[in-house]
Formats: C-alpha cells, sequence, structure tokens
C-alpha cells in the first residue's frame, strides 16, 4: 500500500502511468498476476529503485514464488516510450519461473525482465547458467583452470547497470566477477589497471578480461569491512587510521586516462539532484534548491585539481586486513578534489548518525582517527574543503530515503537536507 507521500507523487506524475503499479507492491503483485496466470507470487519486496520524475522509474523486486526467490526488474515508462524498451533487444529471452523471460504490462507502460534477462548485460545469461558457464570461464581465464568450476553468489545486482559476484571453486581458490554495460566497461577496465598496490595499501588486482562479453575478473581481497568495525561497539582506531593513509597513498598516483570530475559538472549533477528533490519532496524544493546553488558556487570558485580519486569512497569500499588495506571498486575513480574522497566518507558517518546507528561522538571520532592517518601518510597539510565536501556529499544523500525505501522517508530526506544545510553554514562562521 502506498504512504500519502507516494499516492501524492503518483497523482502529480501522470506522464509514467505505471507508477504506482510499480511502487506498491501489493499492486504490483496482482499486475503479475494478470499477466502471468500460472505463476503466483506470494510476496514482493523492493530491493532498490531509480526515479527520474516524468520520465521513467525502475525499481528492481524480489519475488517470492513458494521456496524460491527471483528478482524481476522493472520499469515503469512513457507510453510513448513503451516500444523502445520493448524492442531495444530482439534477441528471444529464455522462459524462467514466470513463463516469459520478459513480460509487457500495455495497459500500464511497464515492462518486467526476469533474471538473468537483462536488456544492458546479456552476459548473464551465460554466466549464470551452469551449462555455459564454464566455457564462459575457461575463456575469460584461460590460465585459471582452478577458477573455471564452482558456485557463483551475487554480491550486487543493478539491472542494466552492473552485476558483481563472489566465484567459489570446489577448491577453494575464489574470484570477483563483474559484468558491465558497454559504456561502462572501457573506462572499469582501465581504471582496473590505473591504480597499483602500495605498501599498506592493496588493489584487487585483474585476473583476466573478456571484450566480448564485458566481464573482468579480480582477485579475492580478504579482509573485514570497514563499516562493520565502524559500527561495532568498539571503535578500531587503528583500522580507521589505516585507511586515511591508504587513502593518501592512492591519492598520491599518477595513473593516466582516468576520467576528469570537473567543477561545471559538479555544478550540474548538483542542479540534477535538486530538481528531483524537488518533484519527489515538493515542500523542500526551495530549500533544495536555495543549497545546490550555494554548495555549486563555492565549488565553481574552487581552483581546478586532477588528483586520482576514488570517486565513491566510503567504509563500504575498505577492507582491514591486519596491517593491509583494500580500497576496492574502483568503477568510478577519476580526477577530482581528494577532498571530495574525504568528505563522502565522512557524509556516510553523518548519514548513520542521522539513522540512529552511530552517535555524534563516534561520527566525530571517525573523522578525526581518519584524518590523522591521512595527514600521518602525506606529512602535508589536509586538503582545503573537505566540510565542503562533506556539505556536498550529504546533500547527494537526500535520494537515498526515496530510494531504498525507508521507513518516513519524507522526513528523513528532510533531516539530511538540514544537516547539509548546517554543515554548509558552518563553514562560513
Amino acid at each position: 500500500m502506498l504512504s500519502p507521500a507516494e499516492t501524492d507523487l503518483v497523482r502529480r506524475d501522470r506522464s509514467i502511468p505505471g507508477l504506482g503499479t510499480v511502487l506498491d507492491p501489493d499492486a504490483f503483485i496482482a499486475a503479475l498476476r494478470r499477466a502471468a496466470p500460472a505463476a503466483d507470487p506470494t510476496a514482493a519486496q523492493i530491493t532498490y529503485l531509480r526515479y527520474k520524475p516524468q520520465v521513467y522509474c525502475r525499481v528492481a523486486y524480489r519475488l517470492e514464488l513458494g521456496e524460491t526467490e527471483l528478482d524481476v526488474d522493472v520499469r515503469a515508462c512513457r507510453p510513448e516510450h513503451l516500444s523502445q524498451w520493448r524492442e531495444v533487444d530482439e534477441r528471444p529471452s529464455p522462459p524462467g519461473p514466470l513463463g516469459p523471460g520478459r513480460i509487457v504490462l500495455e495497459d500500464c507502460a511497464v515492462v518486467l525482465n526476469v533474471f538473468p534477462n537483462d536488456l544492458k548485460l546479456p552476459q548473464l545469461q551465460h554466466l549464470t547458467d551452469p551449462v555455459k558457464r564454464e566455457l564462459f570461464l575457461r575463456q575469460l581465464l584461460p590460465d585459471r583452470p582452478d577458477l573455471w568450476e564452482g558456485e557463483l553468489r551475487c554480491l550486487r545486482y543493478r539491472p542494466e547497470r552492473r552485476y558483481v559476484a563472489e566465484f567459489l571453486s570446489a577448491n577453494g581458490a575464489r574470484a570477483i566477477l563483474k559484468c558491465h554495460t558497454r559504456k561502462a566497461y572501457a573506462r572499469s577496465k582501465h581504471n582496473a589497471q590505473a591504480v597499483q598496490s602500495k605498501g599498506m595499501l592493496q588493489i584487487a588486482r585483474p585476473l583476466g578480461s573478456l571484450d566480448s562479453r564485458r566481464v573482468i575478473a579480480y582477485e579475492w581481497m580478504s579482509g573485514r569491512k570497514l563499516m562493520d568495525l565502524c559500527l561495532a561497539p568498539g571503535l578500531d582506531c587503528d583500522a580507521v587510521n589505516a585507511t586515511g593513509a591508504a587513502l593518501a597513498m592512492l591519492h598520491a598516483q599518477r595513473p593516466d586516462g582516468l576520467d576528469c570530475w570537473t567543477r561545471v559538472a559538479e555544478s550540474a549533477d548538483l542542479a540534477s539532484l535538486s530538481s528531483e528533490l524537488g518533484f519527489i519532496c515538493p515542500h523542500l524544493a526551495r530549500h533544495a534548491d536555495d543549497l545546490a546553488r550555494r554548495l555549486a558556487a563555492r565549488l565553481t570558485g574552487a581552483p581546478a585539481l586532477h588528483c586520482p580519486v576514488h570517486g565513491d569512497f566510503s567504509a563500504n569500499q575498505v577492507l582491514v586486513d591486519g596491517q593491509k588495506v583494500a580500497i576496492i571498486d574502483l568503477d568510478w575513480a577519476c580526477h577530482g578534489d581528494p577532498a571530495d574522497d574525504l568528505g563522502n566518507f565522512i557524509a556516510q558517518t553523518e548519514r548513520f548518525s542521522l539513522r540512529g546507528e552511530l552517535s555524534s561522538s563516534r561520527v566525530e571520532m571517525l573523522r578525526g582517527v581518519l584524518l590523522e592517518g591521512y595527514a600521518r601518510a602525506t606529512k602535508l597539510p589536509l586538503p582545503e574543503r573537505i566540510g565542503l565536501y562533506t556539505a556536498v556529499q550529504l546533500f547527494r544523500r537526500t535520494r537515498f530515503p526515496f530510494r531504498a525505501r525507508e521507513p518516513d522517508w519524507p522526513q528523513r530526506t528532510e533531516s539530511l537536507l538540514e544537516r547539509a544545510q548546517a554543515l554548509f553554514n558552518a563553514l562560513n562562521q
């Protein structure tokens, strides 16, 4: 059942007639039963949501069919766009538990793709098929017969964007497999080799790639996720301090060929987010627009920097194993401002604090220990604009509560916006 805020959103966005269907699990199950009478889903859970107002809404669902779980990618679009999404891939889709692998709901302009059918990740049909997988892996890893047979465990799946899985062979050998879209593959393949391990900094080494399938295999990195250590009752300050030092080592490298995250692109991203947020939460539109403009003005006035940055750095992207710190997932690595990575990490802790999962004192401790480790490694003053980027990255997180379908998401969105404003105001005091 839709909340009052979601009901209002559906009422205002009449360009997407299926919006109410895909946002409401009960309505979605009812529509699915009509389209696939042989299937009888008993429950549906939203695992991911991406919404572009008045254009489309993509929802990843996990369905329960008896004792079986099934991932379904659902896209609600404008009626005039339905044909292009239906016909973009002329190859037949393998049937599955719902009957057809692709289902079109004409009356509400909704397209369903049942995993592993994916319009932009067709390689999933080969990788997830136990019969086809061995041949696939022989081509991907011709020198690693120990990784040709085994089990696949999905770690992260974003329909039509990326699939990440752990591969575990019978003899215990492990690897990470990533499937990319055509657009993202070249960048990810380059980034996989652009940054190198050095000292305590560990970067996952690519074991092989298959251009025809747009798949990259990486060595398995051991260690505990830093986020788990940050949320533990007793804080492991050494792990956080070492993470700061490892990040400094990444920033000190001079890789060639990375994309540039320019001041113009940063400002455009903030404006786009402000527009999205203003539509989802109309009562926050003026506040979001004002803050976005102020943040963009400060960024535009800053000098252009070309330091290698992770691009999505947070405690979820770090594995700590003793004195070794593995920084993973460099798909978004680029040239930019090093303060962006540091601010993003701190913004993540701020969000956890607003959710009641970290105390304000723990946030301050994490910030201090991380920056101390960073400064110790560089032996230089800390990058400028860490506070500014913390506000920027917290502002960017205002879309997360709605995307994650968090309880009371309008209130949580407003709390993030207010905290971003407070951090920005503190810069001017």
